[in-house]
């Protein structure tokens, strides 16, 4: 997209001829009306449509993740103070709720009146779309920005993967280096216009710093780095989550992505980072292609979830569960609560499919193991919140790794 390419050019030049990278994502993924996430890029696969769309969510994948959300959910709920025998009522905030697939798929399967749905989403083109997907289903509020006092649950399904990230290389007895974006000559580039290319810094104190004492820590594990490793840390956890913990008077954030606790995240084999695009369903790992097709393709890193648990105690947030999306499915019931549905369904096709989307959400070799699902509470009693997390983050409970080398 020459608009948008155009407007990095001049944020580049303005910024003296480099931006970090997570100024770069910043751009790419979020320009008004220009930007991936925007209006520029086609994210979501639609199955009517063949060969549109980059990837597909949980959400998308039939009723299953709706359902298990909303029978775990179920503590969360406040009893009806009006008359008559009304169902107790469940607030529930999404963000970036991708096409509306949760919001419309816990709609359905729920009496009217027992949700009370607001919808955070800056994207006009994604409002558009979710409410398209939800509507009839009843009322959903759509809100551009954070209210206070909020009570009940806040879902965020692959928003942390989308928050802009730094990159950065450990260099040892060196120092740390950010990596960004520049501009290679005019003369050099394609039709004689500027490329982007990757160039490095030294890294700011702040990031510096947050390096630093992931390298230390790594090393205490057994797992120092060697000169040359490659990462990425977000400056946008602890700011997203202090604005959620200081909405919220009392209730239960449930976090699911694609990531590793830090263990897994510093493994030797993972030593260039994360960092990657999608584009027609195919991952982009080369770091010159990254730069490319910039606002229809989409840029990601995978969660450190060590990294947004430490930052939600800081905050005030209780760490109080993580395991892996197949284990939280698994343990709300959900294969017990799937087996009469599939069972009804008399379509061999349907059936198919059915069964198809719940083993691309349980297995290990799918989105079982990598995704996570890492639960934050405040305020909630003790009944409550044992029964969030018992059986739903019992079995499987890898809550320890992320405070590992505390």
């Amino acid at each position: 997209m020459k608009a948008l390419e155009s407007r990095i050019l001049d944020q580049i030049q303005q910024a003296g001829g480099w931006i970090g990278f997570d100024e770069f994502m910043q751009a790419a993924l979020y320009t008004p009306g220009l930007g991936y996430y925007s209006g520029g890029g086609v994210p979501f696969s639609d199955p009517q449509a063949v060969g549109r769309g980059d990837f597909v969510t949980s959400p998308m994948l039939g009723p299953w993740m709706a359902d298990a959300i909303w029978s775990w959910a179920q503590p969360l709920s406040v009893p009806s103070t009006g008359l008559g025998r009304q169902p107790a009522r469940l607030r529930i905030r999404e963000f970036g709720g991708g096409r509306g697939d949760l919001a419309a798929e816990l709609m359905r399967r729920t009496p009217a009146g027992a949700i009370d749905f607001e919808m955070l989403e800056t994207s006009a083109d994604l409002q558009q779309m979710q409410r398209e997907r939800t509507h009839g289903l009843g009322a959903i509020r759509w809100a551009r920005q954070l209210e206070p006092g909020f009570q009940g649950l806040v879902i965020a399904n692959e928003v942390l993967d989308a928050m802009p990230v730094k990159c950065f290389e450990w260099m040892g007895p060196e120092g740390v280096r950010e990596w960004g974006v520049a501009l290679a000559d005019a003369h050099r580039a394609a039709d004689n216009r500027h490329e982007f290319l990757w160039a490095a810094q030294p890294a700011g104190h702040l990031l510096a710093d947050a390096v630093a004492v992931r390298a230390a820590a790594a090393a205490a594990r057994g797992q120092a780095w060697d000169c040359g490793y490659r990462g990425e840390w977000s400056p946008w956890f602890g700011p997203w989550l202090q604005s959620l913990f200081e909405s919220m008077d009392v209730g239960a954030v449930l976090l699911i992505d694609y990531g590793f606790a830090r263990p897994e995240l510093d493994h030797p084999g993972r030593c260039d980072g994360t960092i990657c695009a999608h584009y027609q369903h195919r991952r982009i790992d080369a770091r010159e292609e990254l730069l490319r097709r910039v606002g229809i393709q989409d840029l990601t890193a995978h969660v450190d979830f060590t990294e947004v648990a430490q930052q939600a105690r800081l905050v005030g947030f209780d760490v109080s569960g993580f395991v892996t999306q197949a284990r939280f499915l698994i343990n709300s019931g959900l294969l017990h609560r799937a087996q009469p549905v599939i069972e009804r369904t008399t379509d061999p096709a349907d059936r198919a499919r059915l069964l198809h989307q719940l083993q691309m959400l349980v297995s290990e070799s799918e989105m079982g193991e990598v995704f996570k699902v890492l639960l934050l509470t405040k305020g909630l009693e003790t009944q409550s919140l044992t029964a969030l997390t018992d059986p739903a983050f019992a079995s499987g409970d890898r809550l320890a790794s992320l405070f590992s080398d505390q």
